[in-house]
């Protein structure tokens, strides 16, 4: 579904955001620490911090719809993703390389904008046995960048 112009922007230094909903439709949402693409194509892993998640993570378990924003802060361009069959799995310790380099990747691109390298380290530190992944398949895809276009599908 992803063509991919779209896969490697969302593996940039983008700012991820993944959202769900509860029983009681309040949303819930999470700061995602990176992200990739199984080898075949159809899903999307998402990191996140157990910690910072719970409510994120049950109302996963409860419906499996996510939304996932993936914002590029110098240029606003903004992809929003959805499912309906997401899950939450173990952290694989051999993803942490992308964890890190998404973090180096977000740095390169705030600081240059005037966020301080202390702050972005602080609200994206993480330990690895806190990150689990939430695996999905992206069903719809949209243009949320600021604009005439946004909330467009993408084609």
């Amino acid at each position: 579904m992803l063509d991919p112009e779209i896969v490697a922007f969302i593996q940039t230094g983008v700012s991820i955001s993944l959202a769900a909903r509860g029983p009681d439709r309040l949303p819930s949402m999470s700061r995602g620490l990176g992200c990739k693409l199984s080898p075949d194509g159809r899903l999307l892993h998402v990191f996140l911090r157990r910690s910072q998640s719970s409510a994120l993570i049950d109302n996963i378990g409860d419906n499996g719809q996510v939304a996932n924003v993936f914002s590029l802060p110098s240029s606003n361009r903004t992809v929003q993703l959805k499912g309906n069959d997401a899950r939450v799995v173990r952290f694989d310790p051999a993803d942490g390389p992308i964890v890190d380099r998404h973090i180096a990747d977000f740095l390169r691109e705030v600081v240059p904008l005037g966020t301080p390298e202390a702050v972005v380290r602080t609200i994206l530190a993480y330990e690895p046995d806190d990150l689990v992944t939430v695996v999905y398949s992206p069903a719809a895809a949209f243009s949320q960048t600021p604009g005439p276009k946004a909330g467009k599908p993408l084609d």
